[in-house]
């Protein structure tokens, strides 16, 4: 049985909370900050003589955690998004069903940007599925885990950019009056 927002909120994993709007652009900036770690850690793969100048091992690949700071990301933007109108998630499952229910659903935010935060928890999942499966010694080879988690890094590293910035649009829209939920 799948579980609907009023579900949530009578769990109290959803609660309107009139002062956590001021709490909005923390949450924003938290994305941002998230943007900004996952960049250095995506970049650092890339980057030799970065990597040389922080004496970072060869062997470190970091693709993990920019599967997690992108997922992070999201997730802070989406928090912003809640609370400019007055609400707090305290589950990750609640927060993409209450963008559905209070944005994507009234037409201010297009379904792709919900994709893309479920897309991404999922990926998250599965990296960390991964790496318990590599510290069990269940996959055979690593390298494949890690060409794996290095392809999925790539692809939620652009759509955690896009996301964040279109949540700041939304946020905007809200905050201008040009939009009212």
């Amino acid at each position: 049985m799948e579980k609907g927002i009023s579900w949530f909120i009578q769990e109290g994993l959803l609660a309107k909370t009139p002062f956590i709007q001021k709490l909005t652009q923390k949450f924003i900036d938290k994305a941002k900050n998230n943007l900004i770690t996952l960049s250095i850690l995506f970049d650092l793969h890339n980057n030799k003589g970065v990597r040389d100048a922080l004496n970072v091992p060869e062997e470190y690949d970091s693709s993990e955690w920019v599967v997690v700071c992108a997922y992070y990301a999201m997730y802070m933007a989406a928090s912003a998004a809640l609370a400019k109108i007055n609400y707090k998630s305290k589950n990750h499952t609640a927060t993409v069903l209450a963008l559905e229910t209070f944005f994507v659903k009234k037409q201010l935010l297009e379904e792709k940007y919900l994709k893309m935060i479920e897309k991404a928890q999922l990926e998250k999942e599965y990296v960390d599925n991964l790496n318990l499966a590599r510290d069990r010694r269940e996959i055979a080879q690593y390298s494949v885990t890690k060409e794996t988690t290095r392809k999925i890094a790539e692809e939620i590293k652009e759509d955690a950019y896009k996301f964040v910035e279109r949540i700041e649009r939304l946020i905007d829209s809200l905050s201008s009056g040009v939009v009212e939920i």
